[in-house]
């Protein structure tokens, strides 16, 4: 069984880059608002420095810090122990401190020319060792949770874990997870938040390159990335950004850089400038040894911030923080506890320190112990006389002494005869009780949110204990039944499971010789112990909201009375299944000799217009017989142990059992109101939301029990209250909220539905949706019958929308539902639902239901067809309220020009934008008027032969991009490379993750005078390919033409990454270059490197209006380049520019061959000329653009460059060119 623990998540853009050891990406960079608040930053930073304000105590920065495990290894079949990690924590912090602080050797042998801005800071990282409840960590600096598999670091999951900021106590969180950036699969290293970011800061890091020892798949070297990111977390870039800008990474002192080139020194970069390649910030992982002055003073300026940010870096050194933090030292609290308090004589117990404030040393005592006194830290002692016996802890550091003790606090060989009751309110384990978990991972543990008629129980989460068929115990205290008389044990059981193949089991044993061996008195598996069915994809995060989640256990222990040593323990048996909730444990060994009645049912009402109840008798006293009453009920009444019974009637009703067993009449329970069958709204209302929230039987529900549905007050639209969902902090994107309305009878005439929506969305990357569903089966199946996204629900534009609140009339628009499909049925559910996009607050006021509706219509209209093509049918939809039988519409420009069809078809001919209106009427008369202006768009028309050569600006008009990931990938124009000139069409697969598709529709196309259309373009591609890792990345290209305006699309060419090759031999990765992937940085520079593709597009000829579409599906793989695209009515088109009109002549090169220089001889002109070179692989090593009336002569100088073959190229600022292959000996 396979597990879905990914959620989407709205993420920043991610930058790949390949290096060092492994082709390893970095996830961070910023977005378009980002980067204005980075540069924003620089000035701030720059006022600072000069003012000299920043901290100047010599003592270095205290950083805090904690891993919080969220993955467990086995996704790359390594898994690690808590050891293992530790030791690579331990290790990467050394790293990260040496490299912060200028002490590897290395450091002092940098580049000589950088020497004069080298820098080191004085800080230093520390794990934590209080976590922010204010318990000592078990592991300093170790957050443990592998069980929460989470896999991508921008899941939503992972705030669930973050620390900053938590209880006022601030931490640097490293969120290891198996996939830290999404598409980079599992070698992506991590990312990392910048101060200036509207995010709460963290880094996000890949599990298999921590540190570089104790398993880690990281060298010594490559290790340094941690402090990559920690340099990200402090402010800073990568040196290496997409152009020369001057500006590039916003440190004056790091030379502009284009792209990480490697190690090598003395070698001119692409942007003409020796590179500072061993920087922290770049991507040479075998050379990072270095931050410059610049970089350190902007993360001092980060450092000291606790006002700029939002989420301050300057609060985590404070002393106040590192004291709740353990970080430092602070006057000693002494605290212990230990694995139970209540043993057998001759057994053990494992104590802890759980002191606080960071003591030195410690002294135990144990009274009536072996060993009596202990300066361990976590000792082990042993009792052999029965008796009650104090510990006590004194700890001591140089700010103090404390002492704790507790009198009795171990108990030996003593028996209690006294029933026992556990609510689990107090401490956890409660007094005498014993956890045991023999691996040391998920055990038996507190909930202090959810209980069985109080707020805390005790749970056993399988739904993250993926090792099936793992032991977990939990032993109650020892007890004495030697008096007992009808003993029994009951507890309150919740549970629902995942699925029929995940067999968790609960178990109930007993012993009666201090736990040699066990006897199973109760055991039941995950389909006997389930108390409340739930869908599969809600069962990992279910919890027991309500009564009738709950069950009462009860296990018969009159076998073992007359005992005076009886031990009893729960067993869990994880089948990777869900919680096991447990609650209000009674151990009842004297009860009285007739029976205590008592009953349950998972059934406690209904929506619909009938429920059928299963009853359970829960009594205690072993019952013999029973009297069942069931007013409203069929039957009425039942002697039945465990009856069911029918309720066919609106109604609240109410249940009485009384029992009896041999010794007599038990007691007699009544439950009034214990089963409600809800009756649907019949007369017709508004719901403003100005009392109680939910009103009266709306049902919210919640998975997550975080931020829903909600009620404002002081905000409405006509009214002082409203419904709120606020998306603006739900930021687990794609958390679903619903409310659940009252059922309604829609079975007399017409029903009208409307309400009020305000909304001004975020922006258009957090796409919250609100949708209506209605159900007709009492919410078994939902039929959608409202959806809209964010850009569809906005009524306002606002500059703070996280802030925004509708105040005036027209912030809100009504919104009205058709209810046609549902006329007639007597009970139908509805619900709002929200799925968060971490946008903004979705507000909702006046609720209206009008029943038998005698108003006229509300006139509204849908265009049907997706696209809109002149020439062609395009297809309109009648939306009104009020079930119109006739409609009048009008199409200006159209034909035909009007029409009384509910679902009208309309041509346009000609080009332009067009206004529809409709007036829809019924037996009530006519309705309003519906005009909405230019509604319809037909774009022209591109006749044949048509040609495009993307040498003018893109995207070309009416030709429309789909990039439905939205994200920064899509289709692009270069300038710096084609077939016969130097632009073209590219699609980026180098950093497109898998699966993703980019579509390119062109133009219409007139084809009617063409009876053998024929499509021709220049493709260049070479696929990807790496010396480690042979897995194939298939890109690929599909071509698919339409003539019915996109409603059906025909393939008429189809090629995957083998057969898109058209350079041979394939662009090979050189593994001597580990820094770079040759195929990825591939340029097509020759004609040789163009292969002219022919389609025969006579599938669709002599049609008036063809669309065609190229559709990209990446594999992850390398770029794919179209240039000279044509269409022409023939098979025989010319498919390269006349190359006369496009050559640059009277361009010498000499001496050719040469060892360093090349002089260029360019004729004297008003051009500008660029020269650029390009070595074998297709990467351009040079690149210089002069003017053409002062320099003729121009000195190309390829030093350190490799001997081997190059391509010069001259380009005229008129797209005049000259190529030449060059020799470097």
């Amino acid at each position: 069984m396979k597990k879905n623990y990914f959620f989407a998540a709205v993420f920043l853009c991610q930058f790949l880059i390949s290096f060092g050891q492994n082709p390893i990406g970095c996830g961070t960079k910023l977005s378009q608002q980002e980067e204005a608040a980075f540069l924003k930053s620089l000035s701030k930073i720059k006022t600072w420095k000069k003012s000299n304000t920043r901290k100047t105590v010599a003592t270095p920065y205290i950083i805090p810090v904690v891993f919080h495990i969220l993955a467990d290894g086995t996704n790359i079949n390594n898994a690690f122990t808590k050891e293992q990690m530790k030791c690579r924590i331990d290790d990467a912090l050394l790293t990260v401190n040496k490299d912060f602080n200028g002490q590897f050797p290395e450091y002092a042998t940098t580049d000589p020319r950088f020497d004069a801005i080298k820098s080191k800071l004085n800080i230093q990282f520390v794990l934590a060792t209080v976590d922010p409840e204010g318990n000592p960590l078990e592991i300093p600096g170790l957050d443990w949770h592998p069980e929460a598999h989470v896999v991508d670091g921008y899941d939503a999951k992972i705030y669930d874990y973050i620390w900053y900021g938590k209880n006022s106590k601030y931490y640097l969180d490293v969120l290891v997870v198996d996939e830290p950036n999404t598409g980079q699969g599992s070698v992506g290293s991590g990312h990392a938040f910048l101060p200036i970011q509207d995010a709460i800061p963290r880094v996000a890091y890949n599990h298999r390159y921590i540190g570089s020892t104790c398993g880690s798949n990281a060298s010594a070297t490559f290790a340094k990335v941690m402090t990559h990111e920690f340099g990200h977390y402090f402010g800073l870039k990568h040196t290496f950004q997409d152009d020369c800008d001057a500006v590039n990474d916003g440190m004056a002192d790091t030379p502009p850089t284009k792209v990480a080139e490697g190690c090598a020194r003395n070698v001119l970069n692409s942007c003409g400038v020796y590179p500072n390649a061993e920087n922290h910030m770049d991507y040479n992982t075998d050379c990072q040894n270095m931050y410059t002055r610049d970089q350190t003073n902007a993360m001092t300026y980060w450092l000291d911030d606790k006002t700029v940010a939002k989420y301050p870096r300057g609060l985590l050194w404070q002393e106040s923080n590192l004291s709740s933090v353990g970080v430092i030292e602070t006057a000693p609290i002494a605290n212990f506890n230990s694995n139970t308090t209540a043993i057998c004589s001759g057994k053990t117990i494992a104590f802890k320190d759980r002191s606080l404030g960071l003591p030195t040393s410690r002294v135990w005592t144990f009274e009536g112990g072996i060993p009596a006194t202990s300066t361990d830290l976590n000792p082990v002692v042993q009792y052999h006389t029965a008796g009650k016996f104090e510990v006590t802890l004194q700890v001591t550091n140089a700010l103090g002494m404390n002492t704790k003790q507790v009198l009795n606090y171990i108990e030996v060989d003593q028996k209690s005869g006294a029933n026992l009751v556990e609510n689990f309110t107090g401490v956890f384990p409660p007094l005498g009780w014993e956890i045991t978990n023999p691996d040391n991972g998920l055990a038996w543990e507190k909930r202090k949110d959810v209980g069985h008629n109080d707020s805390s129980c005790m749970i056993m989460n399988n739904a993250d204990n993926a090792v099936v068929g793992a032991l977990d115990y939990i032993r109650l205290p020892y007890l004495n039944f030697a008096a007992g008389q009808n003993s029994q044990l009951f507890f309150d059981l919740a549970y629902t499971k995942f699925d029929d193949a995940s067999p968790d089991v609960l178990k109930v044993e007993v012993s009666t010789d201090c736990g040699l061996t066990w006897n199973v008195v109760y055991s039941k598996t995950h389909t006997l112990l389930e108390t409340t069915q739930v869908p599969t994809a809600l069962a990992n995060n279910w919890v027991p909201v309500s009564d009738a989640n709950w069950r009462k256990e009860i296990v018969d222990l009159s076998a073992y009375q007359g005992n005076s040593n009886v031990s009893i323990r729960f067993v869990n048996v994880s089948g990777y299944g869900t919680r096991i909730w447990i609650d209000n444990v009674n151990v009842a060994i004297i009860q009285t000799a007739t029976p205590v009645s008592d009953f349950a049912s998972n059934v406690r009402g209904t929506r619909c217009t009938s429920v059928t109840a299963p009853f359970l008798d829960v009594s205690t006293g072993n019952p013999t017989s029973w009297e069942w009453s069931f007013p409203g009920g069929t039957p009425a009444t039942s002697i039945e142990k465990n009856p069911i019974v029918t309720y066919n009637s609106p109604g609240s009703y109410g249940v009485t059992l009384s029992t009896k067993n041999g010794n007599g009449t038990g007691t007699t329970v009544t439950k009034n109101n214990f089963i409600t069958v809800v009756d649907p709204d019949r007369i017709s209302f508004t719901e403003g939301f100005e009392n109680s929230f939910p009103p009266a039987e709306w049902e919210i529900s919640n998975p997550d029990h975080k931020l829903t549905w909600e009620k404002r007050a002081n905000v409405g639209h006509n009214s002082s209250s409203c419904m709120v969902m606020n998306n603006a902090d739900n930021a687990k994107v794609g958390e679903i909220d619903e409310i659940i309305l009252k059922p309604a009878d829609l079975s007399v005439g017409i029903t009208d539905f409307s309400f009020d929506v305000a909304y001004a969305k975020f922006d258009a990357a957090s796409p919250d949706v609100l949708e209506i569903l209605a159900s007709k089966d009492c919410g078994l199946t939902w039929e959608s019958i409202y959806v809209k996204t964010h850009t569809e629900l906005e009524t306002f534009v606002s500059a703070d929308p996280n802030n925004w609140v509708p105040v005036s009339d027209s912030d809100w628009r009504t919104e009205r539902v058709l209810l046609s499909n549902f006329k007639g049925v007597a009970n139908v559910l509805f619900k709002f639902k929200n799925t968060s996009g971490y946008g903004s607050r979705i507000w909702i006021d006046n609720v209206k239901f009008t029943f038998d509706s005698k108003e006229t219509p509300f006139s509204e209209f849908v265009v049907e067809s997706q696209k809109q093509c002149s020439d062609l049918p395009i297809a309109f939809r009648d939306n009104s309220t009020g079930e119109p039988t006739s409609w009048s519409w009008s199409f200006p420009g159209g034909t035909p020009a009007t029409s009384t069809s509910k679902t009208p078809a309309v041509v346009y001919d000609s080009p332009g934008t067009y206004t529809v209106t409709l007036t829809a009427s019924n037996s009530y008369g006519a309705g309003s008027v519906m005009a909405k202006t230019d509604v319809v768009v037909i774009n022209g028309k591109n006749s044949l032969p048509f040609s495009e050569n993307f040498e003018a600006s893109f995207p070309i008009q009416d030709w429309e991009i789909i990039n439905p990931d939205k994200d920064v990938i899509t289709w692009e124009k270069r300038s710096d490379a084609g077939k016969g000139d130097l632009s073209c069409l590219v699609i980026n697969n180098a950093d497109n993750p898998t699966g993703l598709i980019d579509e390119l529709i062109l133009k219409a196309m007139d084809f009617s005078s063409s009876a053998t259309p024929f499509l021709s373009f220049d493709l260049a591609y070479t696929q990807y390919l790496n010396a480690f890792d042979p897995t194939p990345a298939p890109d690929k290209i599909d071509i698919e033409v339409s003539s019915d305006c996109g409603v059906t699309w025909t393939n008429v060419y189809a090629k995957n990454q083998l057969q898109l090759q058209t350079v041979s031999p394939p662009i090979q990765d050189d593994p001597a270059t580990t820094a770079a992937n040759e195929t990825n940085d591939w340029i097509p520079t020759k004609d040789s490197d163009w292969r002219t593709e022919k389609i025969d597009l006579s599938i669709v000829k002599n049609q008036k209006s063809v669309l065609v579409k190229i559709k990209n599906t990446s594999g992850y793989g390398t770029r794919i380049w179209f240039d000279n695209l044509k269409i022409n009515n023939g098979s025989n088109l010319a498919v390269t520019k006349p190359k006369g009109a496009n050559n640059l002549s009277g361009v010498q090169v000499y001496p050719n061959p040469s060892s360093n220089v090349f002089h260029v001889i360019t004729p004297v002109s008003a051009d500008n000329y660029t020269v650029t070179v390009h070595d074998i692989g297709g990467r351009m090593i040079y690149k210089e653009t002069f003017s053409g009336e002062n320099t003729t002569d121009k000195a190309i100088n390829l030093s350190g460059k490799t001997k081997g073959v190059y391509f010069l190229n001259v380009t005229s600022s008129t797209k005049k060119g000259y190529t030449q292959k060059i020799i470097k000996q």
